[in-house]
């Protein structure tokens, strides 16, 4: 499949109005369907488009987008790898199938202070205090996503109690911390 598209956001819009409208998760290393509820078995899974996105200078930060056919229940939708970590979340032959075909594409956005409305956090700033940063995983404050889809992590900033972007590198740095939602933990920012 061809696309002419800039950044993760173009790509998502330009797919859906192509009628990839379910949203998939990595769950459990496999593929999970968000709409039905149900595990799409990996010999199933057809890649129709894999495209990664990598950010100013470093293809340490990217983001990848991946269009999906279940060939049993012929649904389309997509995944969204807006962290780059599904090496580290999908079991080895899922990874393989999904990127097999996936088209680079640099974007410029060198030493941008945002991404999606979030403050970028890079690792300098984040080696100068490592402890300040978490990852929050299927928070249900999450900031609206900008993919039209939802987070399932995101960086916080716990010295100014606000959600962050942080950068790939960040993300596979074993000081950080994962927090994973708990009801009672969840703090009344209002």
């Amino acid at each position: 499949m061809s696309l002419e598209v800039n950044d993760v956001v173009e790509a998502v819009s330009e797919l859906i109005k192509r009628g990839y409208d379910r949203e998939y998760r990595i769950k459990d290393g496999g593929l999970y369907d968000l709409g039905t509820g149900m595990m799409v078995r990996t010999s199933e899974i057809h890649v129709d488009a894999s495209l990664r996105f990598e950010n100013g200078s470093s293809r340490d930060d990217g983001s990848n987008v991946y269009a999906i056919t279940d060939g049993e229940t012929k649904g389309k939708g997509l995944l969204i790898d807006a962290f780059d970590t599904l090496d580290q979340d999908c079991s080895r032959e899922l990874f393989a199938r999904l990127t097999t075909s996936r088209h680079p594409k640099r974007v410029s956005e060198q030493e941008a202070p945002s991404r999606y409305g979030l403050r970028k956090i890079y690792k300098s700033e984040f080696d100068e205090d490592a402890e300040r940063y978490v990852l929050r995983v299927d928070f249900p404050d999450f900031p609206p996503c900008p993919f039209g889809q939802s987070f399932s992590m995101l960086g916080f900033d716990t010295a100014e109690q606000r959600y962050v972007w942080l950068v790939t590198s960040i993300l596979r740095d074993s000081r950080l911390a994962r927090v994973p939602y708990q009801a009672a933990d969840v703090p009344d920012n209002e």
